[in-house]
């Protein structure tokens, strides 16, 4: 019984490691945490006198005629920003041309609010 216990502890020792040590491992570690989440939070201009969606509203985002309109109850209330556009093109390819957002951010100054992309259910 002994012997098999200084056979452990050489092997601890040869290898510059114990059971301690294995638990600690980096693979262990990372696993055990929550997934990484990675959301896109997207710049808005408000179109025209409309007031605006208030944080917290569920809006969709439609690509129409080349710019991609936000909508709010089946009306128009702004824009995605041009430097955005590139991004969105694929995504509302793959959701036939209609992204779920909820706005997140309302610039009361710069009449611009921020939505973020919802995950598809």
């Amino acid at each position: 019984m002994g012997e098999q216990f200084l056979r452990k502890q050489a092997h601890g020792f040869t290898h510059r490691q114990d059971a301690g040590f294995n638990r600690l491992k980096i693979p262990n570690l990372i696993s055990s945490t929550k997934p990484e989440v990675m959301v896109r939070e997207i710049r808005c201009e408000l179109s025209g006198q409309v007031s605006g969606p208030e944080p917290g509203t569920k809006v969709m985002l439609h690509d129409h005629r080349g710019h991609i309109a936000v909508l709010e109850a089946n009306r128009v209330v702004g824009a995605v920003d041009t430097a955005e556009v590139p991004a969105l093109a694929e995504a509302l390819q793959l959701g036939c041309g209609f992204l779920r957002a909820e706005v997140r951010q309302k610039s009361r100054v710069s009449g611009s609010f921020i939505v973020r992309l919802q995950e598809v259910p």
